[in-house]
């Protein structure tokens, strides 16, 4: 509300300093007023309605907990990354988080999801984010070698630390994860690409619950 009442602020001081020009000019009418007011009034609608739109245009394509882009988000990116000839998708999954939940309580649990997407917000700078499900996460990345990714993914996961290492428990909650890539001789969608990438993951997954 503080912005809006600025806004109406500028606009008055705006249409009162075009009239004080053109009556200098001497070419004021009260027609010239009526339209300059009409076209400041515009462009107050206009902005006001950008300003409003905003947080709930973020809340529509934001996860609320984790503020990292939601699923929305991503549905309305897919056409985009189909364009690509080439991209990875890496599936994320945070393990033990039902644990948590069950032996700690729910907000605990949200704490090691924050702490999670914290930990991922590495892959911001190659890719985008997003939260699509309880315990899950992809990013997309467009456009990089096989090998580099690899080696990015390897290097990132190696500084990984445990997200309950507050609650002292016997587990480990950490993150699985698995890639796929989409080449340009492949004729998959998106969404099998992901869940190539989903079936690597789990394959991770297992692995992972062995070592416990």
């Amino acid at each position: 509300m503080k912005r809006l009442l600025i806004l109406q602020i500028i606009g008055c001081l705006l249409f009162a300093g075009f009239v004080a020009l053109l009556w200098a000019l001497g070419i004021f009418s009260p027609v010239s007023a009526v339209i300059l007011y009409v076209i400041l009034g515009l462009g107050n609608v206009i902005n006001a309605r950008t300003m409003l739109m905003k947080p709930i245009e973020h809340l529509s394509t934001h996860d609320k907990l984790t503020g990292v882009y939601n699923r929305i988000k991503l549905e309305s990116k897919i056409p985009e990354y189909e364009r690509y000839s080439d991209y990875a998708i890496i599936f994320f999954d945070v393990n033990n988080l039902k644990k948590i939940n069950d032996i700690h309580g729910h907000h605990a649990g949200d704490k090691i999801l924050i702490a999670a997407s914290n930990q991922l917000r590495f892959w911001h700078k190659y890719g985008y984010l997003y939260r699509i499900g309880g315990d899950e996460f992809i990013v997309v990345v467009t456009n990089m070698p096989e090998t580099r990714l690899d080696s990015i993914v390897h290097e990132w996961y190696s500084t990984l630390t445990v997200l309950n290492e507050e609650f002292n428990d016997d587990f480990i909650c950490n993150l699985s994860y698995g890639i796929y890539f989409k080449t340009v001789s492949s004729s998959m969608s998106f969404k099998e690409v992901m869940e190539h990438a989903d079936v690597k993951m789990y394959e991770m997954k297992k692995e992972m619950k062995k070592g416990e």
